[in-house]
């Protein structure tokens, strides 16, 4: 799971995910901050989730295997779909979107 936020204080239940990363092997946590000022201490990934940080974190079969959910604000959803779909080739039966407006 990839978990993209402003800063740190805005990372929604990472103490659960953490947790349930903690307790099951096969899910992984990859929290990324896109505000510059972000915590100097900060010793996740940072940026915008692009393909080089995705090649990072997932090897080529989960690529190639995986359904990804996207979530997020309207302008998250479609970078992210255009980064999937166009750069990456993953084809639109793939991919799960659910919109969170408003914020």
């Amino acid at each position: 799971m990839f978990d993209s936020n402003r800063n740190e204080q805005n990372i929604l239940y990472k103490d659960e995910f953490d947790k349930w990363a903690n307790q099951n092997n096969d899910f992984k946590v990859i929290y990324t901050l896109t505000e510059e000022a972000a915590n100097v201490n900060w010793m996740g990934e940072r940026g915008r989730i692009d393909r080089s940080m995705l090649e990072r974190h997932l090897s080529k079969d989960e690529i190639g295997n995986a359904i990804f959910y996207i979530c997020g604000p309207p302008g998250m959803l479609k970078a992210m779909q255009e980064l999937l779909q166009k750069e990456m080739q993953i084809t639109k039966d793939r991919l799960k979107v659910e919109a969170f407006t408003g914020y």
